[in-house]
């Protein structure tokens, strides 16, 4: 049986070459440009000893006349092959670069819609900071590997065989050193890797959770101040810094030990070269010219080696950032995603539904209720009772364990679920407002209709707000609501669903934390709304919801109690004793 690590590799280095498919004429050209110079590099060195040999040991053996020709005619030609060389350098880098950064975009674009795919109940789950690392940094430790990686592995395998086929027919013994010292490099390179590659694993490990780390830190700014313990969060950051500078050196230190080895290894393989090659010259046994070009070519031999040396942290740096990238792309939650037609009205309904965290008890437990036509629906219940894991049912942002939720008797999955989400709204407890304009924190695009905008911001009663803002509705609106208060950003919040219209709007305690004036006005306007379309709200606040079609009651996943707000005073259960108190 194989493995699990073994599998997971296999399938990381499958998720790699599929991507190194996607820009493979670029990449096999930048390969091709690099063999060629690498070609060229034998004749230059060929030309390079026939010139010095013509220039000092045959100048009295030929006219002055004639060796200065020869010499000119070959010395044109070798900075020809010079500069060709390095244009073929040039452009197979830019070849390489290119060629990555195109799998760069592809592996972000593909990763930003996963992640939409998935939903915001999986990146909670995973943490907005790691998740903004992987976007960047993970992508971006991609590049070395498939610009730089990937071309010197092929260049170890063309470069160093021309040379020994150049070489075994004019020098054989010469060729035997070559080609028997030749593996000791990638050998030890690989014995070095691999405690590397650990440490390079604990690394970006470390690197993840100090991003959240400081995330959190910069969040909770304003309640570190208020309690004073911000010296405290600067002497922990000041830790995690420290060991993760430490951490950082240990790496160095094991690249280092690799370089190290890799260019002694190399000298020591040169040095044999020459030390031969000078007891055979001086006996007689090799021609002068072919032992310059011999000994000219054996750096060459070990440098595409010593580049892949310097190239394996590059690999080992992708590798690991691609090991998170495929847990996500390759998640088994998210099959191909396709639009069904839903068409209002919608009957929403839940079927003995259950959904259980991996990390606690079953949040639902057989949840059977149904929301069929338009009108206001309540949830209530304690913290923790199931109230979100409900609404994120109904959204499709999670699916249930057992049983079902449907729409219009159609079953509520991965692959029609943005289909449903055309048809929804949503306000959160603290709505996320963006840096723009705003109109375009309104339509949620660069593309809008203006006077849409300013009937939906009337409708949200901000039409007094409009007016003072000098530019209108092209003002801008600072990071995370930045110049608005609570009550407006709700009402932006609220604005959205008026210019969006969506069929389905669903609620998380949008009047919590404001006044009672504002918390009137939006009530009102949530109850405009219900008349013509379905609205689910978590409520907490439990007179804002007396006008409730439905109250649903849930207690530790299960709903105790549904009815209106008349009818449950008349059961005399948890509500009305919540209405009491």
């Amino acid at each position: 049986m194989i493995d699990k690590t073994e599998t997971q590799k296999k399938q990381i280095n499958r998720w790699l070459k599929s991507h190194k498919k996607r820009a493979q004429g670029k990449l096999s050209t930048a390969i091709a440009l690099g063999s060629l110079n690498g070609l060229l590099m034998i004749v230059q060195t060929a030309m390079l000893a026939y010139l010095i040999d013509i220039t000092i040991f045959n100048s009295t053996e030929i006219s002055l006349t004639n060796n200065i020709a020869d010499t000119s005619l070959v010395s044109m030609t070798l900075v020809a092959v010079i500069l060709c060389r390095a244009a073929l350098g040039y452009f197979s880098e830019c070849y390489s670069r290119r060629g990555a950064q195109f799998i760069k975009a592809n592996i972000r674009s593909k990763l930003l819609n996963r992640l939409f795919q998935l939903g915001p109940a999986y990146t909670q789950t995973k943490g907005s900071a790691k998740l903004s690392h992987l976007l960047h940094q993970g992508v971006e430790s991609l590049e070395d590997y498939f610009a730089g990686y990937l071309p010197v592995i092929a260049y170890c395998a063309v470069i160093p065989l021309a040379i020994l086929i150049a070489v075994f027919p004019i020098d054989w013994q010469s060729g035997l050193i070559l080609l028997f010292t030749a593996p000791m490099v990638p050998f030890f390179m690989i014995l070095i890797g691999h405690k590397a590659q650990r440490l390079n694993q604990q690394h970006w490990l470390k690197l993840q959770r100090m991003s959240s780390h400081f995330l959190d830190i910069i969040q909770g700014l304003t309640q570190l101040k208020i309690f004073n313990a911000s010296r405290r969060e600067i002497a922990a950051v000041k830790k995690i810094s420290d060991d993760y500078g430490d951490q950082t050196m240990d790496i160095l230190k094991i690249a280092f030990l690799s370089s190290f080895v890799l260019e002694f290894l190399a000298s020591i393989s040169i040095a044999l070269v020459a030390v031969i090659l000078g007891f055979r010259l001086y006996y007689g046994d090799v021609d002068y010219v072919f032992a310059l070009w011999v000994l000219l070519l054996a750096p060459e031999f070990y440098l595409p080696f010593r580049q892949l040396g310097t190239q394996y942290h590059a690999k080992m740096a992708g590798v690991t950032a691609a090991e998170d990238l495929v847990e996500i792309l390759n998640n088994p939650q998210v099959k191909n995603t396709q639009q069904s037609p839903f068409t209002a009205p919608f009957t929403i309904k839940f079927t003995q539904a259950e959904f259980a965290y991996p990390e606690r008890s079953n949040a639902l437990t057989k949840v059977n209720v149904e929301f069929s036509s338009p009108g206001l629906y309540a949830v209530i219940g304690e913290s923790g009772a199931g109230k979100s894991t409900l609404i994120d049912m109904v959204l499709g942002f999670i699916l249930p364990n057992s049983g079902q939720v449907t729409i219009n008797g159609a079953p509520l999955n991965s692959t029609n679920r943005d289909g449903w989400l055309q048809h929804c709204g949503w306000i959160a407890q603290q709505p996320q407002v963006f840096y723009g304009s705003l109109a375009s924190n309104i339509a949620l695009s660069a593309n809008y209709k203006a006077e849409l905008v300013i009937t939906a911001l009337e409708k949200a009663g901000l039409a007094n707000f409009l007016q003072t803002l000098e530019h209108g509705i092209e003002s801008q609106i600072g990071e995370a609501g930045a110049g608005l208060s609570g009550g407006q950003t709700q009402r932006l919040a609220l604005a959205r669903v008026f210019y969006h219209q969506p069929k389905v709007l669903v609620l998380d305690e949008p009047t919590s934390h404001l006044d009672q004036q504002t918390e009137k006005i939006i009530t009102a306007s949530i109850n405009a709304y219900a008349k013509n379309h379905i609205v689910i709200v978590i409520a907490h606040r439990l007179h804002t919801v007396v006008n409730a079609k439905k109250i649903i009651v849930l207690e530790q996943g299960q709903i105790i109690e549904s009815g209106s707000h008349q009818e449950l005073l008349i059961n005399d259960g948890y509500y009305a004793q919540q209405i009491k108190a």
